[in-house]
């Protein structure tokens, strides 16, 4: 029986003592405050950059309905689609304005980054480099747009052959 408690003991001591057990466990991620998403955003110039979005987005847009609706309007009805384009893009820039959007950004950064995160992306876009690829973001934004502009273009032009289609099949 006093064997029986040793070899016990033994395995208990011997379990206890290896290194899953001995170590302590990894600290958890220190959290990012508030005052470094602040830091973060302002690196980022992320107010500068959501403004450059929305332009190049207003100017696509325009584009796109003009492409898709100007050759098959009268003058007249082209300008009511720019008017209503134009209202339009009046809304989305309230709606989407910083001080609409900020709060909602600091809030995801808040929960999603820790602070090594935080401080590693401030770096990086704090360097000339990652600058530079904030400054070129709306662009790339523009240019990917306007090159899948074909493809939405198509796209639309299914949709209505199977809308048409459809419609078609209803009449008969």
């Amino acid at each position: 029986m006093r064997r029986l408690g040793l070899v016990l003991a033994l395995a208990l001591s011997t379990a206890f003592a290896s290194p899953a057990f001995a170590a302590d466990p990894p600290p958890a991620p220190q959290q990012a405050s508030a005052a470094d998403i602040d830091r973060l955003l302002q690196v980022m110039d992320m107010q500068k950059m959501m403004s450059g979005i929305m332009e190049q987005m207003s100017t696509v847009q325009g584009q796109m309905v003009d492409e898709a609706f100007g050759k098959d309007l009268s003058d007249a009805d082209r300008e009511r689609m720019r008017s209503v384009t134009a209202r339009s893009q009046a809304m989305v820039e309230k709606r989407m304005s910083w001080p609409a959007i900020e709060p909602i950004i600091r809030k995801v950064y808040l929960q999603l980054f820790s602070k090594p995160e935080v401080d590693a992306m401030i770096a990086f876009y704090g360097s000339p480099e990652g600058s530079s690829i904030l400054r070129k973001a709306p662009q790339a934004m523009t240019l990917t747009m306007q090159e899948m502009q074909p493809l939405m273009e198509g796209l639309m032009e299914d949709i209505k052959a199977d809308i048409d289609s459809e419609a078609k099949a209803r009449k008969d």
